[in-house]
């Protein structure tokens, strides 16, 4: 997959050149060699675990966690263990002096 997206890249700049789109092809060069480096980061990165963990392994500790009771309680405090706090309600108290009071805010009718 990589060796088509590098060869299609090396194409594209012919293609380009034939054109005579110097600017266009000048721009495509880099994109070959920042393909190979972003595949070995991934080679370098992702292979060893797949080396290590073989997938049936994995694919067992899947199913034995789908048995497991405890995984609807894990389940259950996931839902909130990530929630930003910027994003949560703010709870303010009814009574606030006109100080203390926020910008917007429901009144009473």
């Amino acid at each position: 997959m990589i060796f088509s997206l590098i060869l299609m890249h090396i194409i594209a700049i012919g293609i380009f050149g034939l054109k005579q789109l110097p600017l266009a092809s000048s721009l495509t060069v880099p994109l070959p060699v920042l393909t190979f480096i972003f595949n070995e980061y991934c080679r370098k990165r992702f292979l060893p675990i797949f080396k290590e963990y073989p997938t049936e392994c994995l694919v067992k500790k899947d199913r034995a966690d789908q048995n497991d009771p405890m995984m609807a309680e894990f389940y259950d405090k996931l839902v909130t263990a990530y929630q930003d706090p910027a994003l949560t309600p703010i709870q303010y108290s009814r009574k606030t002096d006109k100080l203390k009071a926020p910008l917007l805010h429901a009144t009473e009718v």
